[in-house]
């Protein structure tokens, strides 16, 4: 019987977290002469850039929200409704740049708050061009959707566990952390078989004007 590989044991135990499957991803692939992987790999390690775009399961929708004023009242912490398609692609959605050690962080606050608004504040003069609603709009943020970065982690912890089952099928066990891609046909039909996982999801698209990096989930919460 094949002895399956250590690491896909443990990431489905959860005795390795995903940053620590990633490294271990890294190393495998060292030799594999994809540049477009091995991008994908350290983006995911260090972070992408704000100028890049980020795969779909990256990009999350969000919503607006702040402090409207009408006449002399003040309505604090509301919902503020946008108008056409190019305000929800300023406003309604985000991409997350941040590496995976921070949507980590991200994704045990959110288990522990359940206000969870990013502090990024938005342009107060592009809200109140594009807003729908009465009244002058004081401050606002964005906030995403609910466990957008549980959400995150999980997906990426299942690409990574589709990927190393192709290396295994591929190559055998993997706990040397070792691949010989000398072959070099075997070689291009696994790299064309990990870029579509890497890059097939069902995440819906959005602008790149929103980056939220290294965000902050409630008061209380440190990153810790």
């Amino acid at each position: 019987m094949k002895k399956r590989s250590k690491v896909i044991k443990d990431l489905i135990m959860d005795k390795i977290n995903v940053l620590q499957a990633l490294e271990s991803l890294s190393f495998m692939l060292e030799d594999i002469g994809s540049e477009e992987i091995i991008t994908w790999v350290n983006s995911e390690l260090s972070g992408y850039s704000a100028e890049e775009d980020v795969p779909d399961y990256r990009k999350v929708n969000a919503i607006l929200i702040g402090d409207l004023q009408v006449g002399y009242a003040v309505y604090s912490n509301v919902n503020i409704p946008i108008v056409d398609k190019e305000a929800l692609e300023l406003f309604g959605s985000a991409k997350i740049t941040s590496p995976v050690s921070t949507i980590m962080h991200m994704s045990k606050a959110e288990e522990q708050i359940e206000d969870h608004c990013l502090c990024m504040e938005a342009n107060t003069v592009l809200v109140n061009h594009y807003k729908a609603s009465n009244g002058t709009v004081i401050r606002a943020h964005s906030k995403l959707s609910m466990y957008s970065y549980s959400n995150m982690l999980a997906k990426i912890k299942d690409k990574l566990l589709i990927i190393f089952k192709e290396l295994e099928r591929n190559y055998g066990n993997l706990d040397d952390l070792y691949i010989d891609f000398s072959d070099i046909e075997k070689r291009n039909a696994v790299i064309e078989k990990i870029e579509s996982v890497i890059y097939n999801d069902n995440s819906v698209i959005i602008g790149d004007n929103n980056v939220i990096k290294d965000s902050v989930v409630g008061d209380n919460n440190e990153n810790r």
